[in-house]
């Protein structure tokens, strides 16, 4: 890496891994914060870095394509990555070449961790020869550094698993906090606060880098969110647009605890004030009757002619004043003024109803009970008098006045 690893010839190099655990005696990382990493790319992983990795152990590894003890070294690093990696342990190979030549390779090598691309990070390392590997414990100091090839290596990390083992989280934790940081980025979307902060209040320790640095970015975007919320409540009540002004100040007020502390408090000096206060409790019965609307609107084939203009008039009765009240009021009267879809309620209200008092008639009349026979008689006759039920009915009493005497 670099020109004085490039001039460095195959036999050279090949005698310098030999040499390696004598010519490692000079460590000046070790005990030191290492520099952070840095790539133009990164290949099976999204991009890291130390701050983010804290909590973890790190291999950082300095390697190259052209160089022959680094493809040496490579079925080493898979096969600790595969150990290690579910214990905690993260490995990280850094080259300078480009993503055209590297990724070719490292598919050809099979290579499984997480490899960054375009880098210079040698440099801040003082790297001046290949493979080169750098051990950092779980708050980013260098543990060890060394060849990969050295047993020290495996010793360090086995030494560094005992002395500060990582956190590690389990797949149903990782599941959780998936689906909980998807609900969170969502809601935020819809601008649906109070339910992005309850999800992002559920979320398991998250001892995962990458699931930390998501979690970090939904956090900033919700309080992104919240800010937004807030300038724009304060843009209406300069508007005097006290109801919307209410409506963003309630999503602040469950989006946490200081963003809570701050609507409420704009909450309560709205409240105060009567003209606020009757604006707002104006805007909550127009939205509450403009939703019974709407849902009177969706529910369709749902409801009969005769639900349905029941439930019209019920909304503009109690919602007498409100627009959408209003409107349940016309929509009532331009019902009634239907002459067809009234004869049609009517006809199915008649179908209804006398169906069943009719049957009640005959039955009473077959116990010989004519009182009550006649009692539902008389409710087909008096209620629906212009219809096929109400003849029927009529033949029915006629046949009750010739019954015997006896029979009531």
């Amino acid at each position: 890496m670099r020109e004085l690893a490039r001039v460095l010839s195959v036999a050279a190099v090949l005698a310098l891994v030999a040499a390696a655990p004598a010519a490692e005696t000079a460590r000046p990382w070790v005990g030191k914060s290492a520099p952070e990493i840095a790539a133009q790319y990164w290949l099976n992983s999204s991009a890291l870095s130390l701050k983010a990795l804290q909590g973890k152990i790190v291999v950082v590894e300095f390697w190259a394509t052209w160089c022959p003890p680094c493809r040496q070294s490579i079925p080493h690093l898979i096969q600790l990555s595969g150990k290690y990696g579910p214990q905690g342990v993260v490995f990280i190979g850094l080259t300078d070449e480009p993503k055209e030549k590297v990724e070719p390779f490292a598919k050809e090598m099979h290579m499984t961790y997480a490899i960054a691309g375009g880098s210079g990070t040698d440099q801040a390392y003082g790297v001046t020869g290949i493979p080169t590997a750098f051990l950092l414990d779980t708050e980013g100091k260098v543990a060890w550094q060394g060849h990969p090839m050295n047993p020290a290596f495996v010793q360090a990390i086995e030494t560094q698993l005992k002395k500060t083992p990582p956190a590690v989280m389990s797949t149903q934790d990782k599941a959780l906090a998936k689906v909980l940081l998807d609900k969170a980025e969502q809601t935020i979307k819809a601008g649906e606060l109070a339910d992005a902060s309850a999800a992002m209040a559920k979320l398991p320790k998250l001892d995962e880098p990458a699931v930390r640095e998501r979690a970090e970015a939904v956090r900033k975007a919700l309080a992104d969110a919240v800010a937004q919320f807030m300038a724009e409540a304060d843009k209406l009540i300069e508007a005097k647009d006290y109801y919307k002004a209410s409506l963003a100040l309630t999503q602040i007020a469950g989006a946490g605890a200081e963003p809570a502390k701050k609507a409420q408090a704009r909450l309560k000096e709205l409240m105060a004030d009567e003209k606020a206060k009757a604006a707002i409790e104006q805007g909550q019965r127009d939205g509450e009757a403009a939703g019974l609307l709407e849902e009177l609107e969706k529910s369709g084939q749902a409801k009969t002619t005769a639900e349905r203009l029941a439930a019209l008039d019920d909304l503009a009765t109690r919602f007498a004043g409100t627009k959408a009240g209003k409107a349940a009021a016309e929509k009532a009267k331009s019902m009634r003024a239907d002459p067809e879809l009234m004869k049609k309620m009517t006809q199915a209200s008649a179908d209804k109803d006398c169906k069943a008092w009719l049957a009640l008639a005959r039955n009473f009349m077959k116990a010989g009970l004519k009182d009550k026979a006649k009692s539902y008689l008389d409710q087909v006759i008096q209620k629906y008098p212009d219809t096929d039920y109400a003849k029927e009915a009529k033949e029915l009493l006629a046949s009750l006045a010739k019954a015997p005497a006896g029979d009531k």
